[in-house]
């Protein structure tokens, strides 16, 4: 296990040095403001039909709910396209994955730490920004329009803080697998933005009409399908094929 953190941590270190992490974060924070818009679209339109305090109520809930099942998905995906950067790319960049390879550590030691270096900080920003989302929208939109706080379901609480970190882990998992092996790891990125864009017009725009979806179920037979795919490439992931990777 400290072999595992000590690869991550360095590879950590590395990407908060890059000003490019810092100005996602701010641009995930103004991608907030859209959610802002919509929820005062969805009460507006709930009281051109005379809706009553409790529709409105149930509404402001599940929109609520919403947010904390897609943002900390969406957000967390996205940071990942910024960290993925920094956990092989830059090694094979600079040439140190052949010391790396030299190292005690094992091979799947190595792609566990490189996953980890790329999920923890995705995760923290991600969640962390849909609780600061979360508790803006509440007190300053939702309340007054419902004269309360409204809390948000165990089950949406249970995704946000386990059910996605692992599917995060399971999706990154994949990426790092495919970085190690191609030679031009940059390729790899592709995934994470392929999930990113699917999940922001897909998802995101169901979330935004305050449609309730099943997220929970839908997130944990994506962990079984990406878990699934990691075990498969396991088997061909091998250090000639990492090393000459570098090479290309």
């Amino acid at each position: 296990m400290n072999k595992i953190w000590t690869i991550a941590k360095k590879d950590i270190k590395e990407a908060f040095r890059s000003r490019s992490t810092y100005i996602f974060i701010v641009i995930m924070l103004v991608l907030t403001v859209s959610y802002f818009s919509s929820y005062n679209a969805l009460i507006s339109g709930l009281r051109r039909q005379n809706a009553d305090l409790q529709t409105i109520i149930n509404a402001s809930q599940v929109f609520l709910n919403n947010i904390i099942y897609v943002i900390p998905m969406i957000y967390s995906i996205f940071v990942c396209t910024i960290f993925a950067n920094y956990s092989v790319i830059l090694d094979k960049a600079k040439r140190n994955i052949e010391s790396l390879m030299a190292t005690p550590a094992t091979l799947n030691q190595i792609w566990i730490g490189k996953s980890l270096a790329v999920t923890l900080p995705s995760i923290i920003i991600g969640i962390g920004i849909a609780i600061i989302m979360y508790v803006v929208m509440d007190v300053g939109f939702v309340m007054p329009q419902t004269s309360q706080f409204i809390v948000p379901d165990v089950l949406a609480i249970v995704s946000t803080f386990v059910i996605v970190p692992i599917l995060v882990f399971s999706i990154v998992m994949i990426v790092i697998n495919v970085q190690l092996v191609i030679s031009n790891p940059r390729i790899a990125n592709f995934v994470f933005t392929g999930i990113f864009l699917i999940l922001l017009f897909g998802v995101n725009a169901l979330g935004g009409l305050g449609i309730e979806v099943s997220f929970g179920l839908i997130y944990i037979g994506a962990i079984v399908v990406c878990a699934f795919i990691s075990w498969i490439l396991s088997h061909s992931l091998t250090r000639e094929k990492v090393i000459l990777s570098s090479k290309g």
